[in-house]
């Protein structure tokens, strides 16, 4: 990582000898609320139209949102949407999840550049940290709910898509570099300029690295002072464990992340380059007894996407062809060290390819029509993560050999296809009505076809009234992790000789999709030029939900012709019911001289049930684990001559597990207890000319608190709740080179 910090100091000083600014579009923070609410987005339909005509519900975060919040990564951004519940630590394969209307899953969400996606080609765990450009986004915009009908597989519960800078709006360079208290670093570069009247350059890269606080002295009573690191001696589930190789008594579990950006438009030609990196420790939310808190547990996740596309438009009609070309990789040496592993370091590996040619077609015949259509064609390889290994794999032409045996785990190559097709017809029914009509039909050669329609009307029956009625649908593809994923672990009494297994989870590649509907209403009600109150209330039905394993089907059987006790793998396995509601409110004033007052305050509600079964074949429905049934942000944006706060509240209630207990004659789901968190940034503009510094203070009032680890209770080896960071702050300073 140090050499990836050179390169961007490097990359950063090439920008400085050509750098130059030209006037940044107007500032956001100046705009009233009407102005906020027709800001120009993309995601909804594939074509431009205004934030509240736009048919679904949407939150946009501006640039200059993003600059006052003191946002790093794309989690800081999300963790302050309603609806969104963020989780950290808690999985050592999803360090970051998110819950959405009751969804679970990061998986469950599509990540976009521009239009592109980034999030992994073959939906295998590709963490969510700062390895999205969130430093360069012109906006970003979030779209709540299913949609299949024009993203296909995947769209299951939001998009995120990050739209970049360009250097028609903003030309330029910034420079951003920031340190906090243990060991965090953050450094970002961007550069955009406007080369020619209808040609625009962007270049950006953001490294960070963060130390992180050492939790066993935040919190002792879980850690116990880390005492098996210190002595060697672990106190397993499985009764006292040696580690095996040389141990640091030290918490060391250091991340980074990293990205480089490059865009060039030329008129309607653009071509894109997006890489990233992230390296995250893999032992939270292990209990110190059962898992090794040092560096040398990790897994590191790179993504490569290159991207070209060209746009024509003949009077009535835009063409916009795309290709894209994606590989997601998980480093040879990444791994486990833990009770699992026989506490010595495992190595894990997985790779996936998306080669994607896209045709799509927008027809407006007038100011009350639009009519898009689309086909797509996808070509993906993947080799899904195996067992664990003894040692890194040298190639994807030599596959290794299962932890403590000398079998050979042999990959598992994917290679297969998704065609596409799609349409989505917006008219104009009255000045006042739109109606919303599409549909989207894939085939995959993994798992058939699927289709997937959209309705949708947006209405004002007055000026400052918007309301909309949406329904619509998604599938979440069974990813080769799900479907191929494999992982247990072998044992010899004999020096090797044969061998045996307590336990392993197998392939099923018969996974079918799972499936969404949901039905959503939405109204904002424009209260003067000021006031804004927005409701939501929201019905999903998921079906063929896919379940880690069904407690009435494991057996006993062989694997690799040795006997292993335990066998289960995936199933798709019942529905799950999740309904809700959000009240918004929302202030913008603008004032005098540049300044302003931006509040907003959302105060959401979800739950639902979920079929399941016992050992014993029981059916029962069961509350929806892994959520937080209320929460409620709120937040502030005060916007001085000079000077910026933003505080921001985050209220969590009781967090809802999915180990159950015994409640009377049935079962409910053990819970969490709940949390408020609240992260301020100050920001001084203009301290010396081009020149911001700032303060960035989160869980200012040194909360003591857990998110959750969906093995909480029912797997001994970890903690329950993954303990989360004491207050830390951030001093930082951001320059615009001058012209």
């Amino acid at each position: 990582m140090t050499k990836k910090r050179s390169a961007l100091a490097a990359f950063t000083i090439v920008l400085m000898t050509n750098a130059a600014v030209a006037q940044e579009r107007r500032n956001l923070v100046e705009a009233t609320l009407e102005e906020l609410l027709t800001i120009p987005v993309v995601t909804a339909s594939r074509v431009t139209e205004q934030l509240k005509d736009a048919p679904a519900r949407m939150v946009v975060v501006t640039d200059a949102e993003i600059r006052r919040r003191g946002y790093r990564s794309l989690t800081d951004v999300l963790k302050d949407l309603p609806d969104f519940k963020v989780d950290i630590a808690g999985d050592q394969d999803y360090p970051v999840e998110f819950t959405i209307q009751g969804s679970r899953g990061s998986s469950r969400v599509i990540v976009l550049l521009d239009g592109i996606r980034i999030s992994s080609p073959t939906n295998e765990p590709l963490p969510i940290a700062a390895n999205f450009p969130v430093h360069s986004a012109r906006q970003i915009e979030v779209l709540y709910g299913p949609a299949s009908a024009l993203y296909g597989a995947d769209a299951f519960a939001a998009i995120v898509n990050i739209i970049s800078k360009d250097g028609f709006n903003s030309d330029g360079l910034w420079l951003e570099t920031s340190m906090g208290q243990d060991g965090l670093y953050n450094e970002t570069a961007s550069y955009t300029a406007q080369l020619g009247p209808s040609s625009s350059l962007l270049l950006a890269g953001q490294f960070l690295h963060d130390r992180q606080p050492d939790l066993s002295r935040v919190y002792p009573a879980d850690f116990q002072g880390l005492r098996a690191q210190h002595t060697g001696t672990f106190n397993t589930i499985f009764g006292p464990m040696r580690a095996i190789g040389p141990v640091s008594p030290d918490y060391d579990v250091p991340l980074s992340a990293h990205s480089m950006q490059a865009t060039l438009r030329a008129g309607g030609l653009q071509l894109s380059l997006f890489e990233n990196e992230s390296h995250i420790p893999t032992t939270p939310a292990y209990t110190p007894d059962n898992g090794v808190y040092n560096n040398a547990a990790f897994n590191e996740n790179s993504l490569l996407v290159v991207s070209g596309s060209y746009a024509k438009s003949m009077k009535f009609l835009t063409s916009t062809s795309t290709l894209t070309m994606s590989r997601h990789e998980l480093d040879p040496e990444s791994g486990y060290w833990n009770v699992y592993s026989n506490l010595k370091k495992s190595y894990k590996y997985a790779f996936g390819s998306m080669l994607k040619g896209e045709q799509q077609f927008a027809w407006k015949p007038g100011s009350a029509t639009t009519l898009t259509t689309g086909v797509t064609v996808e070509r993906f390889f993947a080799i899904p993560q195996g067992a664990d290994l003894n040692a890194p794999i040298g190639s994807r032409d030599r596959p290794g050999t299962i932890l403590d045996t000398d079998i050979q785990d042999d990959f598992i190559r994917l290679r297969y296809s998704n065609s596409g097709a799609y349409a989505q017809l917006q008219h104009a029914i009255t000045p006042r009505l739109t109606g919303v009509l599409g549909a989207r039909g894939d085939y995959n050669a993994r798992y058939g076809g699927t289709f997937n329609p959209r309705l949708g009307l947006v209405a004002r029956p007055a000026a400052d009234t918007t309301i909309k009625m949406l329904y619509g649908t998604a599938y979440l593809a069974p990813s080769p992790y799900q479907s191929y994923g494999h992982y247990g672990a072998f044992y010899s009494e004999d020096g090797g000789q044969t061998y045996a297994s307590e336990y392993w989870h197998l392939p099923n590649p018969d996974l079918k999709p799972q499936k969404k509907r949901t039905f959503e209403v939405n109204m904002v009600q424009g209260l003067g030029a000021s006031f804004a109150v927005s409701a939501t209330a929201f019905h999903s039905l998921m079906t063929d939900v896919i379940q880690e394993s069904d407690p009435r089907q494991p057996s006993a059987g062989l694997y690799h012709g040795w006997p292993v006790a335990y066998i289960d793998f995936p199933v798709n396995e019942g529905d799950q019911n999740v309904y809700g509601a959000t009240i918004g409110l929302n202030f913008v004033k603008p004032l005098s001289s540049g300044r302003g007052i931006n509040a907003r305050a959302a105060l959401s509600l979800a739950d639902g049930d979920v079929s399941s079964h016992d050992a014993n074949g029981t059916s029962m429905r069961l509350p929806v684990g892994g959520m937080a049934p209320v929460q409620l942000k709120f937040g502030v944006d005060l916007h001085g001559d000079r000077l910026d706060v933003t505080p921001r509240v985050t209220v969590s209630g009781r967090q809802r597990l999915r180990a159950t207990e015994s409640e009377g004659d049935s079962l409910v789901r053990r819970t969490l207890p709940g949390y408020a968190t609240v992260d301020v940034n100050v920001r001084r503009r203009d301290v010396f000319k081009e020149l911001d510094l700032f303060v960035t203070v989160e869980n200012a009032l040194d909360m003591r608190y857990r998110h959750i680890n969906m093995r909480a209770y029912s797997n001994p080896e970890e903690l329950v709740g993954a303990p989360q960071n004491p207050r830390r702050i951030t001093v930082g300073a951001q320059f615009q080179v001058p012209r």
